[in-house]
């Protein structure tokens, strides 16, 4: 019975180990439904019970068939059930492995639809480009025509401003031409009304100089020193063309007494020099400020102190003939000519500047000094170079009212320093300081000389040329042509402009041009420079009135 037994659980073991062996194949080991170690635990299990059966053999041999038997319909029970369980299992795997496959298949297929949809998007994200870049080329194209019809449009215009420019130039070159033309015959006519004046003094003076020649006879020293203090009085007085007869007849003296190379007579010559630059004859002046250089160089007293000044006069001449150049024909020529005067006034100042400098101590100041640099100024002044003008204007200045100061006495000179401080901030367009210079200048040469002399009147010229360059200012401060918002109207040899008027600035402009006339026509008479510049400036203003 025993041997029985053994046998039944040999085979069992047997059993169990090939239906592990088959679900370890079918399910791929640790990977199937049973672990490895659970089978072994079962295993285990089953051999434990069979050595329990075994063991109550013994003491039930008459059970051991039942319970035998029992045993083995559980066994079969159980391997039943595991099959059903296999099944089951191999079923759901199965089932698993299906679902699996269908969404793999779904995976696929939602991939490929992805795919597909990219694709599409992706040729109409391209169609778009390429319908962009259509539109684009065609509206670069549209902006090309544009721009190549609105370049043709302009050039058509410049075109038609360059030929209506062409027209205006040529216009005006014509008028330019006029002009020119009238006043070079202007010009010509009064060079020889002046030619003729000049024919008719010069007879009057060879009467004049017999005449004198033979009161010089009779004449003596004392009356030369009175006839000199008689012109010197009347060039104060601004008395200019007396003040040269004057000096004519105290010459006339001189040479009887004193010969042809005296200092003496090289002073009086100079103060007939002085005379004519008064009445505007830069060339007559020249000259004659050159006798008097030669007769100081020549008269055997070695450099004479006076020659400095001497050479400051000559070159005022030059300084005088810049100013007077007539501004027609190529302004490359007239230009030539201003600059050509200025440079050779420049060079007479600084000989006179040098031979002043070396009879002065130190940094005293010195009033020949200070106008040798005054005149200096000038020259800068006319060149357009205001800054450095008022560089010279402020150092001559400083050194006049120093020396005034250790003098106690006044000088007009300070006054003409002021009123060229004046011109230079006018030609800075600086107005308002202009006008303050101008107004110092005024009351010191109006202290000195009184309201009707020449020097006065001149600053009231500059005056109201200062009154009509603030109406140029103002007028470019309103972004304004100035030919269209100012009261002032010059008449040149090349052209005639016109500048509308108003406010209290054309009242004083006219005011102060009124005085300047008045005493230009008085006191130099109607062929002066300064009373012909003046006459014009009338005509304008009362044309403007009468418009």
């Amino acid at each position: 019975m025993g041997g029985r037994a053994a046998t039944a659980v040999a085979l069992l073991a047997i059993m169990l180990a090939m239906l592990a062996g088959e679900t370890y194949a079918q399910y791929g080991g640790r990977g199937g439904y049973y672990e490895d170690d659970d089978i072994t635990d079962r295993a285990v299990e089953y051999y434990m019970m069979q050595q329990q059966v075994e063991g109550e053999e013994g003491r039930t041999s008459e059970d051991s068939d039942g319970r035998m038997k029992a045993q083995q319909q559980r066994m079969q029970e159980e391997m039943i059930r595991r099959k059903q369980e296999e099944a089951e299992l191999a079923r759901q795997e199965a089932m698993r492995r299906s679902q699996q496959e269908e969404m793999r298949q779904e995976m696929m297929r939602q991939e490929a639809m992805r795919q597909e949809a990219m694709r599409q998007e992706a040729m109409r994200q391209e169609a778009m480009r390429q319908e962009a870049m259509r539109q684009e080329a065609m509206r670069q194209e549209a902006m090309r025509q544009e721009a190549v019809r609105q370049e043709a449009m302009r050039q058509a215009m410049l075109e038609a401003e360059e030929e209506e420019m062409l027209m205006q130039q040529q216009a005006y070159a014509q008028q330019q031409a006029y002009a020119q033309q009238q006043a070079y015959a202007q010009q010509q006519a009064q060079q020889q009304r002046a030619k003729n004046i000049h024919e008719q003094q010069f007879q009057q003076a060879q009467q004049k100089h017999q005449a004198q020649n033979a009161a010089a006879v009779a004449g003596s020293m004392d009356d030369a020193t009175t006839l000199a203090e008689k012109g010197t009085l009347l060039m104060s007085k601004g008395h200019y063309k007396n003040a040269l007869v004057t000096y004519d007849k105290c010459l006339a003296i001189q040479l009887k007494h004193l010969g042809d190379l005296h200092p003496i007579v090289a002073h009086t010559v100079d103060l007939m020099g002085v005379a004519l630059l008064r009445v505007g004859a830069a060339e007559e002046a020249l000259e004659t400020f050159e006798k008097a250089a030669y007769i100081y160089e020549n008269s055997g007293q070695g450099v004479h102190p006076d020659l400095a000044l001497t050479l400051m006069h000559v070159g005022q001449a030059y300084e005088l003939e810049a100013e007077n150049v007539q501004r027609v024909g190529p302004k490359k020529e007239w230009l030539r000519q201003i600059e050509e005067y200025s440079n050779q006034a420049y060079d007479f100042y600084e000989k006179a500047l040098e031979m002043f400098q070396e009879r002065v101590e130190g940094n005293e100041p010195d009033l020949d000094v200070a106008n040798v640099v005054h005149a200096m100024g000038n020259v800068h002044n006319i060149r357009g170079e205001y800054m450095e003008a008022l560089r010279k204007y402020k150092y001559a200045l400083e050194h006049k009212e120093c020396h005034m100061k250790i003098l106690g006495e006044d000088d007009p000179s300070v006054g003409w320093t002021k009123n060229n401080i004046g011109n230079a901030f006018k030609g800075l367009y600086k107005v308002d300081e202009a006008l303050k210079w101008y107004n110092e200048a005024l009351s010191t040469v109006s202290k000195i000389f009184g309201p009707d002399h020449p020097e006065v009147a001149h600053v009231h010229w500059n005056i109201a040329l200062c009154y009509q360059t603030k109406g140029e200012v103002d007028a470019s401060k309103r972004k304004l042509g100035w030919h269209n918002s100012w009261p002032f109207k010059f008449f040149s040899a090349a052209t005639k402009k016109r500048i509308v008027h108003e406010g209290k600035d054309f009242e004083a402009m006219v005011k102060h041009l009124n005085h300047a006339f008045d005493v230009f026509v008085k006191r130099l008479g109607e062929d002066h420079v300064s009373t012909q510049r003046a006459t014009q400036a009338i005509m304008a203003v009362r044309e403007l009135v009468r418009d």
